[in-house]
């Protein structure tokens, strides 16, 4: 990771020196090396100022005008600071990013995940179930992913408190539904307190 670190400072520092605006893949890039080595201040910082790059970024719209590129980038980076700031123990911040994402781009299964985990910690359940039920419906990639704790570590590379958010959420929800089906359970084959069970 040093020497990745090293390549994007460098990179970074030529851009710099001749003039330009730093590369907000760049940035982003070099937030993800910060991350791995546990550096989330560092790593905060370079999404914030991958998704405000990529928000002034020039370059990017396609033969029909379009801008995704750019706004994809901007999402995925803002996403990124937002999560660096529940590792960094800011939730009230992470909170308020991650909804500013989730309007901003509805269609992000990663910020709808999140803010479930979140808001179920912070007591909100019907919100967090909101939030969760409409990632897994409503969004052509659902949740399944979200369900898998190595895919956020290894893959997704969500930091270490939001996956125990996360791991913590679906437990709950888990628990619940084994619940009701234990309900379901006795009310369908459990005779009334007043009636004799089946004969031995």
């Amino acid at each position: 990771w040093g020497r990745a670190q090293r390549d994007y400072d460098r990179a970074l520092q030529l851009a710099a020196s001749n003039g330009k605006k730093p590369d907000p893949y760049v940035l982003n890039s070099r937030g993800n090396v910060r991350a791995s080595q546990g550096d989330w201040a560092g790593a905060r910082e370079d999404y914030m100022q991958a998704a405000e790059g990529f928000q002034r970024a020039q370059g990017f719209r396609g033969r029909n005008g379009s801008t995704t590129a750019r706004l994809d980038g901007a999402v995925f980076a803002a996403s990124n600071a937002a999560l660096a700031a529940v590792q960094l123990g800011n939730e009230a911040a992470a909170t308020h990013e991650m909804q500013g994402v989730a309007r901003r781009a509805p269609g992000s299964a990663d910020m709808r995940a999140a803010l479930a985990a979140l808001y179920w910690a912070q007591g909100r359940q019907q919100d967090a179930e909101g939030q969760w039920e409409y990632a897994c419906n409503n969004i052509t990639v659902g949740c399944s992913k979200y369900q898998s704790m190595d895919w956020l570590r290894r893959i997704r590379r969500w930091p270490p408190r939001m996956v125990e958010l996360m791991e913590n959420f679906l437990l709950v929800r888990q628990g619940s539904a084994a619940a009701v089906g234990d309900l379901d359970h006795t009310d369908r084959f459990s005779p009334p307190a007043d009636e004799p069970g089946p004969a031995a």
